[in-house]
């Protein structure tokens, strides 16, 4: 999909038909991996894809989606969950490129159990995703949404 189309069709999807194959969420990674994080340091993050049915239940506010993958830092700053907010905004319109559903989620966060996350790293974000029948059509949007000031 045309980027400009895909950021005018993306929409948060919280109704989940299915689990994604596992080529999907290997091209979900792989966009996260491509997302540019501060300074450079990409050991300071992690990707944990939760998939175990289990697991999942116990995950607070997730949707039953059937798949959420965690973004973890280790000793998180602000610019570090910012990096983290970009590698989640990258998976997410790569799912939606994909044609499956995604939402951020940080909801579930606090119910994670101990020993999902290596030891010295904290969930930031989350993102749910699955197989949907949503549609993802083109809107217009106005372009002053935002309040915007251009200085010259």
């Amino acid at each position: 999909m045309e980027t400009a189309k895909l950021l005018r069709a993306r929409r948060a999807i919280r109704t989940y038909t299915g689990q994604i194959t596992p080529e999907q969420l290997t091209t979900l990674l792989a966009a996260g991996n491509a997302a540019p994080v501060v300074m450079g340091n990409y050991g300071d993050y992690r990707l944990v894809a939760i998939q175990d049915p289990d697991l999942l239940h116990q995950l607070s506010g997730n949707y039953d989606a059937p798949t959420e993958i965690i973004v973890a830092v280790h000793q998180p700053s602000r610019m570090e969950v910012l990096s983290a907010g970009v590698i989640v905004h990258n998976m997410v319109l790569c799912a939606e490129d994909l044609g499956l559903g995604a939402n951020y989620n940080m909801a579930s966060l606090p119910s994670l159990p101990a020993g999902v996350l290596p030891p010295g790293f904290e969930a930031v974000f989350g993102l749910t995703v699955g197989q949907t029948t949503a549609t993802f059509t083109p809107r217009e949007i106005p372009a002053d949404r935002i309040p915007t000031t251009i200085i010259k």
